[in-house]
């Protein structure tokens, strides 16, 4: 059970040394400690939940692989799976035919048709879909097929690495595509977008927020951003390492936050930035992003902008908080890419094959071993 949920059924408790005290027979809460008194028994039921490390959270809160199959869609029917996709997520009944996963549940308040909920919480509520590590991640890539993006996004595949080793992914091209089969036998094809003129912006490079501002429409259309706890954007030539991603984006799991990550001048009032080889994205800055995109679309003057420049202002506009971790990402086009550098989680740029898989080889091997000397 997590926070205030009734753990009366569960017998356990998701956070960190909580235990689950029975209040009566039928109801319980996850609490450090309980003191007894005319209301509250206090009686203990299963296991007190372990301190545990950082690593070792990371570990738990993974998901088995049938949980993506199994479980349920937000406001799909979740009576017979008890268990839902969308982080935070809880299946909540609402008569004997009905119950679904949403954030929340109000007995008293009236649907539309005058009806009310039950509320009853049925299975745990969702971590969403940490398949392979924790804080989980979606990541996608816009790329064009005839281009250099084809070769390096499929010999990703090949290697399940870049985006590929994230928990979630997708592709996103204007032309009908197959990049090929992913290690567990899926084929990951292209999302197709519009076909969009790329201009010149304001500082020479590409004026490409309209043709970005029709992939985030994508990516909020699918959803699948719900299931994380972070989404990424990230370029096809960016050697990007998750597990570093995750550990760098920890300290504010839960926030609604964007990463900046660029500041290579300082004194310029547009910097820092946000670089868009890799653009981290807090599950509540995209759910705002959802909520308020046409306001950025109708109030902003992006037409001479790229999309970096377009989502940096965007997320200020919208309220999202600023994260300044200049580390994350070392990038030529900002401070410099060294891809021996043990703390960034991505490398930029990198455009053939074999130039992003020597730095790839060359981010993942490990550190050396530092000898000390003892004094006798």
């Amino acid at each position: 059970a997590h926070g205030e949920d009734n753990c009366a059924q569960a017998h356990c408790c998701a956070e960190s040394n909580r235990q689950c005290y029975l209040q009566n027979p039928y109801y319980g809460q996850c609490k450090e400690t309980c003191v007894p008194n005319e209301w509250t028994k206090c009686t203990p039921v299963g296991p007190r939940t372990p301190n545990l490390t950082p690593a070792l959270q990371s570990s738990v809160k993974t998901v088995g692989k049938w949980v993506e199959s199994r479980c349920s869609d937000l406001w799909d029917n979740c009576m017979e799976t008890q268990c839902c996709h969308e982080v935070g997520a809880q299946c909540y009944v609402k008569n004997a035919g009905y119950a679904t996963c949403k954030p929340s549940c109000n007995s008293t308040a009236e649907d539309d048709d005058g009806s009310t909920w039950t509320c009853k919480a049925l299975g745990p509520r969702s971590w969403g879909l940490a398949m392979k590590g924790f804080p989980s991640l979606y990541c996608f890539s816009l790329y064009m097929p005839e281009r250099y993006e084809k070769p390096l996004l499929k010999s990703m595949l090949e290697m399940d690495a870049g985006i590929f080793a994230c928990d979630g992914y997708d592709v996103f091209a204007a032309l009908n595509d197959t990049l090929g089969i992913s290690k567990d036998g899926v084929s990951v094809e292209a999302i197709l977008i519009p076909k969009i003129r790329v201009g010149i912006s304001q500082d020479g490079t590409a004026a490409n927020a309209k043709l970005f501002m029709a992939v985030w429409d994508k990516v909020i259309a699918t959803g699948r951003f719900r299931y994380y706890d972070w989404t990424l954007k990230v370029d096809p030539d960016a050697v990007l390492l998750p597990w570093r991603v995750r550990e760098h984006l920890l300290p504010h799991l839960g926030e609604k936050v964007y990463y900046v990550n660029c500041n290579k001048f300082p004194g310029s009032p547009n910097f820092p930035m946000m670089y868009g080889a890799v653009e981290v994205f807090s599950q509540s800055a995209m759910l705002s992003y959802a909520k308020g995109s046409w306001k950025c679309g109708t109030q902003l003057p992006w037409k001479k902008w790229g999309e970096d420049y377009y989502m940096t202002h965007c997320m200020d506009f919208l309220g999202v908080t600023r994260v300044h971790d200049i580390p994350i990402l070392a990038d030529n086009l900002c401070l410099g890419s060294d891809c021996s550098n043990p703390v960034a989680a991505a490398f930029h740029p990198y455009k053939d094959v074999g130039a992003w898989f020597q730095c790839w080889s060359k981010a993942t091997q490990p550190q050396p071993q530092i000898a000390v000397q003892l004094k006798k």
